[in-house]
Protein backbone atom coordinates (compact mmCIF):
# COMPACT_ATOMS: atom_id res chain seq x y z
CA UNK A 1 0.00 0.00 0.00
CA UNK A 2 2.86 2.38 0.74
CA UNK A 3 4.29 1.85 -2.73
CA UNK A 4 1.03 2.98 -4.34
CA UNK A 5 0.96 6.14 -2.22
CA UNK A 6 4.56 7.02 -3.10
CA UNK A 7 3.80 6.48 -6.80
CA UNK A 8 0.76 8.73 -6.47
CA UNK A 9 2.86 11.45 -4.83
CA UNK A 10 5.42 11.26 -7.64
CA UNK A 11 2.71 11.39 -10.32
CA UNK A 12 0.96 14.29 -8.61
CA UNK A 13 4.24 16.21 -8.34
CA UNK A 14 2.81 18.67 -5.81
CA UNK A 15 2.87 18.80 -2.07
CA UNK A 16 0.68 21.08 0.07
CA UNK A 17 2.89 24.17 -0.35
CA UNK A 18 2.97 23.69 -4.13
CA UNK A 19 -0.83 23.53 -4.25
CA UNK A 20 -1.10 26.73 -2.20
CA UNK A 21 1.26 28.50 -4.63
CA UNK A 22 -0.83 27.29 -7.58
CA UNK A 23 -4.01 28.63 -5.98
CA UNK A 24 -2.33 31.97 -5.27
CA UNK A 25 -1.14 32.28 -8.87
CA UNK A 26 -4.71 31.63 -10.07
CA UNK A 27 -5.93 34.40 -7.77
CA UNK A 28 -3.32 36.76 -9.22
CA UNK A 29 -4.67 36.06 -12.69
CA UNK A 30 -8.16 36.95 -11.48
CA UNK A 31 -7.14 40.21 -9.77
CA UNK A 32 -4.74 42.89 -10.93
CA UNK A 33 -3.58 46.02 -9.17
CA UNK A 34 -4.49 49.40 -10.57
CA UNK A 35 -1.50 51.56 -11.45
CA UNK A 36 -1.29 55.31 -10.96
CA UNK A 37 -1.37 57.06 -14.37
CA UNK A 38 0.90 59.84 -13.05
CA UNK A 39 3.77 57.97 -11.32
CA UNK A 40 3.04 54.39 -12.53
CA UNK A 41 3.14 52.90 -9.01
CA UNK A 42 0.66 50.44 -7.50
CA UNK A 43 -2.45 51.86 -5.89
CA UNK A 44 -4.75 50.20 -3.39
CA UNK A 45 -7.25 49.43 -6.15
CA UNK A 46 -7.76 45.78 -7.13
CA UNK A 47 -9.38 45.11 -10.48
CA UNK A 48 -11.04 41.90 -11.56
CA UNK A 49 -11.90 40.97 -15.12
CA UNK A 50 -15.58 41.79 -14.59
CA UNK A 51 -14.96 45.11 -12.76
CA UNK A 52 -16.61 48.18 -14.30
CA UNK A 53 -15.79 51.65 -12.95
CA UNK A 54 -17.12 54.94 -14.31
CA UNK A 55 -15.88 58.32 -13.07
CA UNK A 56 -13.92 56.64 -10.30
CA UNK A 57 -11.58 58.87 -8.24
CA UNK A 58 -8.32 56.90 -8.12
CA UNK A 59 -5.99 58.12 -5.35
CA UNK A 60 -2.26 57.35 -5.37
CA UNK A 61 -0.71 57.24 -1.89
CA UNK A 62 2.80 57.86 -3.25
CA UNK A 63 2.35 60.94 -5.43
CA UNK A 64 -0.84 62.00 -3.57
CA UNK A 65 -2.67 62.77 -6.80
CA UNK A 66 -6.31 61.98 -7.49
CA UNK A 67 -7.29 61.00 -11.03
CA UNK A 68 -10.73 60.27 -12.48
CA UNK A 69 -10.73 57.01 -14.41
CA UNK A 70 -13.01 54.61 -16.23
CA UNK A 71 -12.15 50.91 -16.07
CA UNK A 72 -13.64 47.92 -17.83
CA UNK A 73 -12.05 44.47 -18.35
CA UNK A 74 -8.66 45.63 -17.01
CA UNK A 75 -8.60 48.55 -19.49
CA UNK A 76 -8.20 51.87 -17.70
CA UNK A 77 -8.91 55.17 -19.43
CA UNK A 78 -8.08 58.52 -17.83
CA UNK A 79 -10.79 61.17 -17.70
CA UNK A 80 -9.09 63.94 -15.74
CA UNK A 81 -5.71 64.25 -14.00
Amino acid sequence: MQLNQSVFQKDNGCNASCQIEMEQSKEREIEKRGLCPVCNNKTRLKLRKNTVLKNFPLFCPKCRQETLINAERWNISIIKV
